[in-house]
């Protein structure tokens, strides 16, 4: 199965080449891939209602919060709030613990 940078390699290197040349924010990049790509509406709002709608396993979602120092108390059962505070978490662990 193809993937999208080997689909696309010509769009991947150019995305690629402005990240290193301008190193932009995410807002910025984010505004700069609205202004010059080409997507489908609706192909976006299907993608983002799945993963609004995704859970991890039980075990997944144990060992995340488990690993963030917070129990598992029913509180957070979303992927997407999951994957923040895994993400937090490892900057933290990065860039503020030490």
């Amino acid at each position: 199965m193809l993937n999208k940078r080997t689909q696309c390699p010509h769009v991947c290197q150019k995305f690629l080449d402005y990240i290193k040349a301008s190193k932009p924010t995410y807002v910025a990049c984010e505004a700069g891939c609205a202004a010059n790509g080409n997507f489908d509406a609706a192909k976006i709002a299907a993608h983002n209602a799945a993963v609004d709608g995704y859970n991890h396993d039980d075990a997944t979602r144990a060992g995340m919060l488990a690993a963030a120092g917070k129990s598992d108390d029913g509180t957070i059962l979303d992927a997407v709030n999951l994957n923040n505070l895994d993400d937090w978490q490892g900057f933290h662990a990065a860039e503020i613990a030490g």
